[in-house]
């Protein structure tokens, strides 16, 4: 199993005023599946997508990422996992404007400290798989949102990884283009990558194998 959550908790305090985002969750994700989790606003879908990242940390249960134990990890263990297993998409793409297309989708290597000869080659074929030969040069600020989606993919795959996390994908394209966006994850998937996908777009839960309904906190 690739992604194994037992009992895990996720508690956000604020001074005296604490909020329990995840109660006892319990979730095993296989290799090479697509997984789409669905929820009303403050369900704790996206903190579920992170403490599966590895960008926030946990109060309770465990978690076991191809066997290591998340929860026993320090920092630089986590940012190695992230680099190297990870790919994130984001609902707002997460591109600095001012950048090129091509080194937005290099970032993963410039953090991982890839050569140059390697970034290059990795992100223009990450760039043709994606449909943006010929937009490398661009800034990314002069893209449509549809291929600012596909530069967030991109730099999502660039780096080779086992498991994709898309917060919200589609949230920000209209139908066609989130079309387009679905079938390049879908693609992906059928690499051997795994997927989830928080999404409230029931077209978009119906394109994925498996769906996963949290509701205060807990996988209903």
């Amino acid at each position: 199993m690739l992604i194994q959550l037992k009992k895990v908790d996720k508690i956000y305090r604020d001074g005296t005023v604490s909020f329990q985002a995840l109660r006892e969750v319990d979730l095993s994700v296989e290799e090479g599946e697509m997984v789409a989790v669905q929820g009303r606003s403050g369900a704790g879908k996206s903190t579920l997508l992170h403490i599966i990242g590895c960008v926030d940390t946990f109060d309770g249960g465990s978690y076991l990422l191809d066997g290591t134990d998340i929860g026993g990890l320090r920092d630089g263990q986590l940012s190695r996992i992230r680099s190297r297993t990870m790919g994130f998409i984001m609902q707002d793409f997460a591109l600095v404007s001012k950048l090129s297309v091509f080194d937005n989708i290099a970032v993963p290597l410039y953090l991982a400290g890839t050569g140059m000869k390697k970034i290059r080659s990795a992100v223009k074929a990450a760039a043709a798989e994606v449909g943006l030969e010929g937009q490398l040069d661009k800034k990314a600020g002069q893209l449509s949102g549809g291929q600012k989606q596909r530069v967030a993919i991109a730099r999502a795959i660039v780096n080779a990884p086992r498991i994709i996390l898309a917060d919200e994908p589609t949230g920000a394209l209209d139908a066609t283009t989130a079309g387009e966006i679905i079938a390049l994850l879908k693609g992906q998937k059928e690499k051997g990558i795994t997927i989830l996908i928080v999404t409230h777009d029931n077209s978009v839960a119906a394109a994925c194998q498996r769906v996963i309904e949290i509701r205060d906190g807990r996988i209903v």
